[in-house]
């Protein structure tokens, strides 16, 4: 019987061990903060246009399958668009993130407040495209993601080195657009 007890005291730190780390890393300053930067050789003027037309945005932002506009009228602050993704770390399984311009300075700076009720997060994505001269830009980007869903906001130390992780191969697969172009003129 005795050993009983220390097999249910061992399974019980087993589950309980990992939750309550979780639990102190997701209480980190950083916590939801992402930040990546890559230098592109090209304008900002010609790499803005990647940043906010829908079919641009699909050749190189993973999981994007559809970019709506619900009200093209609306343009610079205050425009909206619904990013349709297939989320590859959810089996596939569609999402909607609306993305509303909070700040529009074309061609160096785009904020967007973000959200996607289904999935329960909200955050901002900010991008700034600085001049390095030579035909080089310098894309920054920085997000920073709240979870209201519980088991998500225990997941985060978790979810955002995955979400940086996306960021950086999205940001090298838009880089790699411009090199390719480079090739052929």
């Amino acid at each position: 019987m005795k050993w009983l007890k220390w097999i249910g005291i061992v399974l019980a730190a087993l589950l309980i061990l990992p939750v309550v780390t979780l639990l102190i890393l997701g209480q980190r300053k950083d916590a939801g903060h992402v930040h990546g930067s890559i230098e592109i050789a090209t304008s900002p003027q010609q790499l803005w246009p990647w940043l906010e037309d829908g079919d641009k945005l699909k050749q190189w932002v993973s999981w994007l399958v559809e970019v709506r506009v619900p009200d093209p009228a609306i343009h610079g602050v205050g425009a909206s668009h619904v990013w349709v993704m297939r989320d590859e770390n959810n089996g596939g399984k569609r999402m909607e993130v609306v993305a509303k311009n909070r700040e529009y300075a074309p061609p160096s700076h785009l904020a967007l407040q973000i959200s996607s009720p289904g999935v329960e997060f909200t955050g901002e994505n900010s991008y700034e495209l600085v001049d390095m001269g030579n035909g080089k830009t310098r894309l920054e980007m920085d997000s920073r993601y709240h979870f209201s869903n519980w088991f998500a906001n225990l997941m985060e130390p978790v979810i955002t080195p995955a979400v940086r992780k996306k960021m950086l191969g999205d940001s090298a697969r838009l880089k790699a657009i411009f090199e390719s172009k480079a090739e052929v003129r």
